[in-house]
């Protein structure tokens, strides 16, 4: 992705913010983008027609019906911007520049734990508060992975955070020392 379109999906999803918190509609709105990023993640043919010159505008309206039928106002009005300025490339861009700025508001961080062994969910919440607590969330969502190589321990990265609590790093420090 070029970056003028990442600079202009950071605008819209400014934009959109700013609309929604003023209007007390963020809650409903970040879940009805996340909705709609799902339909575009899982139809991605859909963003290529949408966005083909070809293809008439009564077409294009008729293939978001099912989408814009039930949607709210602000879903539809977003659609209409999105395709009155040709952005149908950039909508998941734009839908993650929005998240990102959501979960900042909320303070929710995300955290890939990267673990030797699959963690249970007592373990992942135990876990998650811990780092709640390290940098200042009100929320942790993780994306758990498994790595046997780690031998045991843990990893997490976030943005800003990496904990390297791996057995296989401390066996690497310890030969280090012993080489040094």
């Amino acid at each position: 992705m070029k970056s003028t379109n990442i600079t202009a999906a950071k605008k819209y999803a400014k934009a959109m913010f700013e609309v929604l918190t003023d209007a007390k509609d963020l809650e409903d709105g970040y879940a009805d983008l996340i909705e709609l990023r799902k339909i575009f993640v899982t139809n991605p043919k859909l963003i290529d027609i949408l966005d083909d010159m070809r293809v008439s505008d009564d077409q294009k309206t008729s293939l978001l019906a099912p989408i814009t039928k039930n949607a709210s106002d602000f879903i539809n009005n977003f659609l209409k911007v999105v395709a009155s300025y040709r952005r149908f490339p950039d909508i998941i861009t734009i839908i993650d520049q929005f998240q990102q700025l959501y979960e900042d508001d909320k303070k929710i961080v995300r955290a890939e734990v990267v673990s030797a062994t699959e963690l249970d969910n007592n373990q992942q919440d135990r876990l998650a508060k811990a780092f709640e607590k390290r940098v200042g969330a009100a929320k942790v969502i993780f994306d758990t992975k498994v790595d046997k190589s780690l031998i045991g321990g843990i990893v997490i990265k976030s943005s800003d955070v990496i904990i390297d609590g791996s057995v296989k790093t401390r066996i690497n420090k310890v030969k280090e020392l012993l080489l040094n």
